[in-house]
């Protein structure tokens, strides 16, 4: 089921039982797995992936166009410093930029790749342990994931989607990541 139809299915309960609005937090169940769905600027995003980030015991890859959240790079710093597998990929241009994580993520010990070999690697997703996955369109900055609190014209419009029981979507994530992983260079 696609965020498009998981919106129309909660539009169309929420009218029928005369809700006003949908609460942008709500799980979903999705045949034994779930997803937790967060919009900003209404949910402050970063604290719910790093909560996600932190739960995981096996592995982190991130994906990511722009990283430049210090909470966010911290959290995937703390799970290589508690022995995880870590890895990110990021877009070399954005990687470039001077508020970017990936120093302090190679300062951190954790393993860097480069995306080049496309006009952008526009992706924002997570694989964590074998039934986690994080994706959405808001990328690891501070606009995106929490918005700029009183201005609304400096917050962004985004989602992310914490998905938990989900080996297949998980499996479809690592495999999206190899895939970059195999694009890029160090």
């Amino acid at each position: 089921m696609t965020f498009k139809h998981l919106t129309a299915l909660a539009a169309g309960l929420a009218m029928a039982f005369g809700a006003t609005s949908v609460n942008a937090a709500e799980r979903v169940n999705l045949n034994g797995g779930a997803v937790d769905v967060y919009t900003a600027p209404q949910d402050d995003i970063t604290m719910y992936v790093v909560d996600f980030i932190s739960k995981n015991q096996r592995r982190v890859w991130v994906a990511a166009y722009v990283l430049t959240h210090p909470d966010i790079a911290r959290a995937i710093a703390q799970a290589k410093a508690r022995g995880l597998d870590v890895r990110v990929v990021l877009d070399a241009k954005e990687a470039g930029k001077g508020d970017s994580g990936a120093t302090y993520l190679r300062n951190s010990g954790v393993p860097i790749w480069l995306h080049g070999s496309r006009a952008i690697m526009h992706h924002t997703f997570i694989v964590g342990d074998d039934e986690r996955v994080g994706f959405g369109s808001a990328s690891f900055t501070k606009a995106a994931m929490s918005g700029r609190k009183g201005d609304p014209l400096k917050s962004n419009a985004e989602n992310f989607n914490l998905f938990v029981g989900v080996p297949a979507l998980n499996k479809q994530y690592a495999a999206e990541f190899e895939r970059l992983v195999a694009e890029s260079s160090r």
